[in-house]
Protein backbone atom coordinates (compact mmCIF):
# COMPACT_ATOMS: atom_id res chain seq x y z
CA UNK A 1 0.00 0.00 0.00
CA UNK A 2 1.27 3.46 -1.02
CA UNK A 3 0.69 6.87 0.59
CA UNK A 4 1.85 10.27 -0.71
CA UNK A 5 1.69 13.68 0.97
CA UNK A 6 2.83 17.12 -0.09
CA UNK A 7 3.10 19.95 2.44
CA UNK A 8 3.99 23.60 1.92
CA UNK A 9 7.11 24.27 3.98
CA UNK A 10 6.16 27.88 4.73
CA UNK A 11 2.86 26.71 6.27
CA UNK A 12 4.72 24.45 8.71
CA UNK A 13 7.15 27.29 9.44
CA UNK A 14 4.28 29.65 10.28
CA UNK A 15 2.65 27.09 12.58
CA UNK A 16 5.95 26.37 14.32
CA UNK A 17 6.70 30.06 14.79
CA UNK A 18 3.28 30.54 16.34
CA UNK A 19 3.08 27.47 18.58
CA UNK A 20 6.71 26.29 18.87
CA UNK A 21 7.10 23.34 21.28
CA UNK A 22 3.34 22.77 21.52
CA UNK A 23 3.23 22.01 17.81
CA UNK A 24 6.20 19.65 17.96
CA UNK A 25 4.89 17.76 20.99
CA UNK A 26 1.56 17.25 19.26
CA UNK A 27 3.02 15.54 16.20
CA UNK A 28 6.40 14.12 17.31
CA UNK A 29 7.53 11.77 20.06
CA UNK A 30 10.61 12.47 22.19
CA UNK A 31 12.97 10.46 19.96
CA UNK A 32 11.80 12.32 16.84
CA UNK A 33 12.23 15.66 18.58
CA UNK A 34 15.81 14.63 19.43
CA UNK A 35 16.41 13.82 15.75
CA UNK A 36 15.08 17.25 14.82
CA UNK A 37 17.15 18.90 17.55
CA UNK A 38 20.32 17.39 16.06
CA UNK A 39 19.32 19.06 12.78
CA UNK A 40 19.00 22.39 14.62
CA UNK A 41 15.22 22.35 14.12
CA UNK A 42 15.65 22.68 10.37
CA UNK A 43 12.27 23.71 8.96
CA UNK A 44 12.68 21.52 5.86
CA UNK A 45 13.24 18.47 8.09
CA UNK A 46 10.28 19.49 10.25
CA UNK A 47 8.00 19.72 7.22
CA UNK A 48 9.32 16.40 5.92
CA UNK A 49 8.48 14.64 9.20
CA UNK A 50 4.97 16.09 9.08
CA UNK A 51 4.53 14.95 5.47
CA UNK A 52 5.90 11.49 6.30
CA UNK A 53 3.31 10.97 9.02
CA UNK A 54 0.50 12.10 6.74
CA UNK A 55 1.78 9.76 4.01
CA UNK A 56 1.85 6.79 6.40
CA UNK A 57 -1.70 7.57 7.54
CA UNK A 58 -2.81 7.55 3.91
CA UNK A 59 -0.97 4.30 3.20
CA UNK A 60 -2.79 2.85 6.20
CA UNK A 61 -6.07 3.95 4.53
CA UNK A 62 -7.23 5.78 7.65
CA UNK A 63 -5.80 9.27 7.63
CA UNK A 64 -5.02 11.22 10.78
CA UNK A 65 -8.06 11.03 13.01
CA UNK A 66 -8.55 7.31 13.41
CA UNK A 67 -4.88 7.27 14.35
CA UNK A 68 -2.78 10.07 15.84
CA UNK A 69 0.48 11.63 14.69
CA UNK A 70 2.22 10.08 17.70
CA UNK A 71 1.03 6.58 16.76
CA UNK A 72 3.37 6.90 13.76
CA UNK A 73 7.03 6.59 14.77
CA UNK A 74 9.81 7.67 12.40
CA UNK A 75 13.22 6.02 12.68
CA UNK A 76 16.36 5.47 10.64
CA UNK A 77 18.34 2.41 9.62
CA UNK A 78 21.65 3.89 8.60
CA UNK A 79 20.67 6.84 6.41
CA UNK A 80 17.37 5.32 5.29
CA UNK A 81 14.12 6.62 6.85
CA UNK A 82 11.34 4.29 7.96
CA UNK A 83 8.13 4.61 9.93
CA UNK A 84 6.31 2.24 12.23
CA UNK A 85 2.57 2.26 12.89
CA UNK A 86 1.76 -0.26 15.61
CA UNK A 87 3.24 -3.51 14.20
CA UNK A 88 3.46 -2.40 10.54
CA UNK A 89 6.61 -0.93 8.95
CA UNK A 90 6.76 1.63 6.10
CA UNK A 91 9.70 2.59 3.88
CA UNK A 92 9.86 6.36 3.43
CA UNK A 93 11.09 8.50 0.57
CA UNK A 94 11.51 12.25 1.18
CA UNK A 95 12.23 15.11 -1.21
CA UNK A 96 11.93 18.92 -1.38
CA UNK A 97 10.89 20.86 -4.45
CA UNK A 98 9.71 24.43 -5.01
CA UNK A 99 8.98 25.17 -1.36
CA UNK A 100 7.22 21.86 -0.75
CA UNK A 101 8.17 18.75 1.24
CA UNK A 102 7.08 15.56 -0.47
CA UNK A 103 6.89 12.20 1.30
CA UNK A 104 6.08 8.76 -0.02
CA UNK A 105 5.32 5.87 2.34
CA UNK A 106 5.29 2.27 1.14
CA UNK A 107 4.01 -0.48 3.41
CA UNK A 108 6.54 -3.28 3.54
CA UNK A 109 6.04 -6.79 4.80
CA UNK A 110 6.75 -7.06 8.49
CA UNK A 111 8.93 -10.07 9.34
CA UNK A 112 6.67 -12.75 10.77
CA UNK A 113 9.15 -13.66 13.50
CA UNK A 114 8.44 -11.11 16.21
CA UNK A 115 11.08 -12.11 18.72
CA UNK A 116 14.36 -11.92 16.84
CA UNK A 117 16.29 -8.79 17.74
CA UNK A 118 18.04 -6.51 15.28
CA UNK A 119 21.68 -6.30 16.31
CA UNK A 120 21.80 -2.54 15.79
CA UNK A 121 19.46 -1.76 18.73
CA UNK A 122 19.50 -0.76 22.39
CA UNK A 123 17.18 -1.20 25.38
CA UNK A 124 15.10 1.79 24.35
CA UNK A 125 14.31 0.04 21.07
CA UNK A 126 12.20 -2.52 22.94
CA UNK A 127 9.95 -0.18 24.82
CA UNK A 128 9.47 1.23 28.30
CA UNK A 129 6.77 -0.19 30.56
CA UNK A 130 5.35 1.32 33.74
CA UNK A 131 3.59 -1.14 36.05
CA UNK A 132 1.46 0.16 38.91
CA UNK A 133 0.97 -2.87 41.10
CA UNK A 134 1.39 -4.34 44.55
CA UNK A 135 0.42 -3.38 48.08
CA UNK A 136 1.18 -4.62 51.57
CA UNK A 137 0.64 -8.40 51.51
CA UNK A 138 0.42 -8.42 47.69
CA UNK A 139 4.04 -7.89 46.65
CA UNK A 140 3.91 -11.06 44.56
CA UNK A 141 1.45 -9.51 42.11
CA UNK A 142 3.87 -6.66 41.45
CA UNK A 143 6.83 -9.01 41.16
CA UNK A 144 5.16 -11.43 38.74
CA UNK A 145 3.73 -8.81 36.37
CA UNK A 146 6.98 -6.83 36.32
CA UNK A 147 9.14 -9.92 35.81
CA UNK A 148 6.83 -11.13 33.03
CA UNK A 149 7.20 -7.80 31.19
CA UNK A 150 10.98 -8.04 31.43
CA UNK A 151 11.03 -11.67 30.28
CA UNK A 152 8.77 -10.77 27.36
CA UNK A 153 11.54 -8.49 26.14
CA UNK A 154 10.57 -4.97 27.22
CA UNK A 155 13.74 -2.88 27.31
CA UNK A 156 12.97 -1.05 30.56
CA UNK A 157 10.35 -1.84 33.19
CA UNK A 158 9.45 0.48 36.07
CA UNK A 159 7.38 -0.85 38.97
CA UNK A 160 5.56 1.96 40.78
CA UNK A 161 4.60 0.96 44.33
CA UNK A 162 3.36 2.53 47.57
CA UNK A 163 5.98 3.69 50.07
CA UNK A 164 5.22 0.85 52.52
CA UNK A 165 6.52 -1.82 50.12
CA UNK A 166 9.17 0.24 48.32
CA UNK A 167 12.08 -1.29 50.26
CA UNK A 168 10.74 -4.83 49.81
CA UNK A 169 10.47 -4.48 46.03
CA UNK A 170 13.89 -2.80 45.83
CA UNK A 171 15.39 -5.93 47.39
CA UNK A 172 13.39 -8.37 45.24
CA UNK A 173 14.43 -6.89 41.89
CA UNK A 174 17.72 -6.81 40.06
CA UNK A 175 16.74 -5.69 36.54
CA UNK A 176 13.50 -3.78 37.19
CA UNK A 177 13.48 -0.19 38.43
CA UNK A 178 11.38 0.61 41.50
CA UNK A 179 9.66 3.96 41.93
CA UNK A 180 7.21 5.16 44.56
CA UNK A 181 3.86 6.85 44.00
CA UNK A 182 5.13 9.78 46.02
CA UNK A 183 7.75 10.45 43.33
CA UNK A 184 5.29 10.20 40.44
CA UNK A 185 6.54 12.41 37.60
CA UNK A 186 4.01 12.79 34.77
CA UNK A 187 6.61 14.37 32.52
CA UNK A 188 8.67 11.18 32.91
CA UNK A 189 5.60 9.06 32.13
CA UNK A 190 5.37 10.76 28.74
CA UNK A 191 8.44 8.70 27.79
CA UNK A 192 6.69 5.44 28.72
CA UNK A 193 5.36 3.29 25.86
CA UNK A 194 2.80 1.21 27.78
CA UNK A 195 1.23 1.03 31.22
CA UNK A 196 -0.29 -1.80 33.28
CA UNK A 197 -2.21 -1.08 36.46
CA UNK A 198 -4.20 -2.94 39.10
CA UNK A 199 -2.37 -6.16 39.98
CA UNK A 200 -2.49 -6.43 43.78
CA UNK A 201 -3.11 -2.68 43.96
CA UNK A 202 -5.83 -2.88 46.66
CA UNK A 203 -8.80 -0.49 46.78
CA UNK A 204 -7.47 2.22 49.06
CA UNK A 205 -8.19 5.90 48.47
CA UNK A 206 -4.60 6.18 47.22
CA UNK A 207 -5.18 3.37 44.70
CA UNK A 208 -8.43 4.94 43.48
CA UNK A 209 -6.82 8.35 43.05
CA UNK A 210 -3.85 6.81 41.27
CA UNK A 211 -6.08 4.83 38.87
CA UNK A 212 -8.04 7.95 37.95
CA UNK A 213 -4.83 9.86 37.21
CA UNK A 214 -3.24 7.06 35.18
CA UNK A 215 -6.35 6.72 33.02
CA UNK A 216 -5.86 10.34 31.95
CA UNK A 217 -2.53 9.46 30.31
CA UNK A 218 -2.49 9.27 26.52
CA UNK A 219 -0.97 5.78 26.59
CA UNK A 220 -2.00 2.22 25.78
CA UNK A 221 -3.02 0.78 29.16
CA UNK A 222 -3.71 -2.70 30.54
CA UNK A 223 -6.11 -2.77 33.50
CA UNK A 224 -6.37 -5.86 35.69
CA UNK A 225 -7.48 -7.04 39.15
CA UNK A 226 -8.03 -4.17 41.60
CA UNK A 227 -7.84 -1.69 38.74
CA UNK A 228 -10.94 -3.40 37.32
CA UNK A 229 -12.67 -3.36 40.71
CA UNK A 230 -12.05 0.38 40.98
CA UNK A 231 -13.26 0.85 37.41
CA UNK A 232 -16.44 -1.15 38.13
CA UNK A 233 -17.47 1.60 40.55
CA UNK A 234 -17.13 4.27 37.87
CA UNK A 235 -17.01 3.20 34.21
CA UNK A 236 -17.17 6.88 33.27
CA UNK A 237 -13.41 6.93 33.88
CA UNK A 238 -13.13 5.41 30.41
CA UNK A 239 -15.10 8.14 28.65
CA UNK A 240 -12.18 10.44 27.89
CA UNK A 241 -9.78 7.65 26.93
CA UNK A 242 -8.64 7.34 23.32
CA UNK A 243 -10.88 4.70 21.74
CA UNK A 244 -9.62 1.11 21.96
CA UNK A 245 -6.35 2.08 23.66
CA UNK A 246 -7.41 0.37 26.90
CA UNK A 247 -7.22 -3.39 27.48
CA UNK A 248 -9.36 -4.83 30.29
CA UNK A 249 -8.42 -8.35 31.44
CA UNK A 250 -11.16 -9.55 33.84
CA UNK A 251 -11.85 -13.05 35.05
CA UNK A 252 -15.60 -13.92 35.15
CA UNK A 253 -16.20 -12.54 38.67
CA UNK A 254 -14.52 -9.24 37.76
CA UNK A 255 -16.53 -9.06 34.54
CA UNK A 256 -19.66 -9.69 36.60
CA UNK A 257 -18.82 -6.59 38.64
CA UNK A 258 -18.14 -4.56 35.49
CA UNK A 259 -21.42 -5.50 33.81
CA UNK A 260 -23.78 -6.08 36.73
CA UNK A 261 -24.76 -9.40 35.12
CA UNK A 262 -24.54 -12.79 36.80
CA UNK A 263 -21.83 -15.22 35.72
CA UNK A 264 -24.52 -17.61 34.42
CA UNK A 265 -25.97 -14.80 32.27
CA UNK A 266 -22.55 -14.02 30.91
CA UNK A 267 -21.77 -17.66 30.13
CA UNK A 268 -25.11 -18.11 28.34
CA UNK A 269 -24.32 -15.38 25.80
CA UNK A 270 -20.63 -14.68 26.32
CA UNK A 271 -19.47 -13.50 22.89
CA UNK A 272 -22.32 -11.05 22.32
CA UNK A 273 -22.08 -9.61 25.84
CA UNK A 274 -18.31 -9.17 25.49
CA UNK A 275 -18.60 -7.54 22.07
CA UNK A 276 -21.30 -5.17 23.27
CA UNK A 277 -19.29 -4.21 26.34
CA UNK A 278 -16.19 -3.54 24.22
CA UNK A 279 -18.22 -1.44 21.78
CA UNK A 280 -20.03 0.56 24.45
CA UNK A 281 -16.86 1.37 26.40
CA UNK A 282 -14.46 1.56 23.40
CA UNK A 283 -12.05 -0.95 24.95
CA UNK A 284 -10.30 -4.19 24.09
CA UNK A 285 -11.86 -6.83 26.34
CA UNK A 286 -9.96 -9.98 27.29
CA UNK A 287 -12.20 -12.31 29.32
CA UNK A 288 -9.97 -14.86 31.04
CA UNK A 289 -10.85 -18.51 31.48
CA UNK A 290 -10.91 -21.77 29.55
CA UNK A 291 -10.68 -20.53 25.94
CA UNK A 292 -9.95 -16.91 26.79
CA UNK A 293 -11.92 -14.49 24.61
CA UNK A 294 -10.52 -11.27 23.16
CA UNK A 295 -12.67 -8.73 21.31
CA UNK A 296 -12.62 -5.13 20.10
CA UNK A 297 -16.35 -5.44 19.28
CA UNK A 298 -15.68 -6.03 15.56
CA UNK A 299 -13.09 -8.81 15.73
CA UNK A 300 -13.11 -11.70 18.18
CA UNK A 301 -10.35 -14.18 18.99
CA UNK A 302 -10.89 -17.37 21.00
CA UNK A 303 -7.62 -18.63 22.46
CA UNK A 304 -7.06 -22.39 22.54
CA UNK A 305 -3.79 -22.62 24.43
CA UNK A 306 -3.51 -23.14 28.19
CA UNK A 307 -4.58 -25.72 30.75
CA UNK A 308 -6.16 -26.13 34.19
CA UNK A 309 -2.77 -25.90 35.92
CA UNK A 310 -2.85 -22.16 35.16
CA UNK A 311 -5.72 -21.73 37.62
CA UNK A 312 -3.25 -20.62 40.25
CA UNK A 313 -2.44 -17.42 42.13
CA UNK A 314 -0.50 -14.91 40.04
CA UNK A 315 -1.26 -16.37 36.62
CA UNK A 316 -3.31 -13.33 35.62
CA UNK A 317 -0.56 -10.99 36.83
CA UNK A 318 1.82 -12.72 34.43
CA UNK A 319 -0.61 -12.16 31.55
CA UNK A 320 -0.82 -8.43 32.28
CA UNK A 321 2.97 -8.15 32.18
CA UNK A 322 3.13 -10.03 28.87
CA UNK A 323 0.57 -7.75 27.21
CA UNK A 324 2.20 -4.58 28.54
CA UNK A 325 5.55 -5.66 27.07
CA UNK A 326 3.97 -6.46 23.69
CA UNK A 327 2.33 -3.03 23.64
CA UNK A 328 5.67 -1.40 24.44
CA UNK A 329 7.32 -3.39 21.66
CA UNK A 330 4.90 -1.97 19.11
CA UNK A 331 1.89 -4.27 18.77
CA UNK A 332 -1.47 -2.52 18.59
CA UNK A 333 -3.78 -3.19 21.58
CA UNK A 334 -5.99 -5.81 19.93
CA UNK A 335 -3.07 -7.84 18.59
CA UNK A 336 -1.15 -7.43 21.85
CA UNK A 337 -4.10 -8.92 23.76
CA UNK A 338 -4.51 -11.81 21.28
CA UNK A 339 -0.81 -12.63 21.07
CA UNK A 340 -0.46 -12.18 24.83
CA UNK A 341 -3.26 -14.67 25.53
CA UNK A 342 -1.69 -17.15 23.13
CA UNK A 343 1.83 -16.89 24.58
CA UNK A 344 0.52 -17.00 28.15
CA UNK A 345 -1.42 -20.20 27.48
CA UNK A 346 1.32 -21.80 25.41
CA UNK A 347 3.91 -21.08 28.11
CA UNK A 348 1.49 -22.68 30.59
CA UNK A 349 1.32 -25.75 28.37
CA UNK A 350 5.12 -26.03 28.36
CA UNK A 351 5.16 -25.53 32.13
CA UNK A 352 2.60 -28.29 32.67
CA UNK A 353 4.84 -30.71 30.81
CA UNK A 354 7.77 -29.78 33.03
CA UNK A 355 6.13 -29.75 36.46
CA UNK A 356 2.60 -31.06 35.96
CA UNK A 357 -0.72 -29.23 36.24
CA UNK A 358 -1.13 -30.01 39.95
CA UNK A 359 2.21 -28.45 40.87
CA UNK A 360 2.38 -25.44 38.55
CA UNK A 361 3.13 -21.97 39.92
CA UNK A 362 2.75 -18.68 38.08
CA UNK A 363 6.53 -18.31 38.02
CA UNK A 364 6.71 -21.58 36.04
CA UNK A 365 4.77 -19.88 33.25
CA UNK A 366 7.37 -17.10 33.09
CA UNK A 367 10.19 -19.66 33.03
CA UNK A 368 8.58 -21.23 29.95
CA UNK A 369 8.45 -18.06 27.82
CA UNK A 370 11.63 -18.95 25.96
CA UNK A 371 10.16 -22.29 24.90
CA UNK A 372 7.35 -20.38 23.18
CA UNK A 373 9.05 -17.32 21.75
CA UNK A 374 12.05 -19.21 20.37
CA UNK A 375 9.72 -20.69 17.74
CA UNK A 376 6.58 -18.56 17.57
CA UNK A 377 5.44 -16.92 14.37
CA UNK A 378 2.09 -15.24 13.92
CA UNK A 379 0.31 -14.20 10.80
CA UNK A 380 -2.14 -11.40 10.30
CA UNK A 381 -5.74 -11.99 11.32
CA UNK A 382 -7.85 -14.17 9.08
CA UNK A 383 -10.57 -12.56 7.02
CA UNK A 384 -13.20 -13.73 9.50
CA UNK A 385 -11.45 -11.75 12.25
CA UNK A 386 -10.33 -14.76 14.30
CA UNK A 387 -6.68 -14.67 15.33
CA UNK A 388 -4.43 -17.20 13.61
CA UNK A 389 -1.17 -18.30 15.15
CA UNK A 390 1.32 -21.03 14.33
CA UNK A 391 4.60 -22.18 15.80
Amino acid sequence: MLGIDIVEISRIENIYNKFSDKFLKKILNNIEIEILKKKNYNINSMAAMFACKEAVAKANETGIGDISFKDIKIFYKGQSPYAKLFDQVYKLSISHDGGFAIAVAIKIKTPSHKFKRDQNTHKGSYGRVAIFAGSKGMTGAAYLSTTAALRMGAGLVYNYVSEDIFDIMSIKYIEAIVKSYEDLDYEFLEKIDAVAIGMGLAKSDLAKDLTEKILKLDKNIVIDADGLNILAENLDLLKDRKEFSTILTPHPAEFQRLTGLSISEIEANKEEICRNFAKENKVILLLKGNKTLVTDSKKTYINKTGNAGMATAGSGDVLSGIIAALLARGLDPYNAACVGAYIHGKAGDFASKKVGEEYMLARDIIKSFSSVTANIYYDTLKKDGIGYFKN
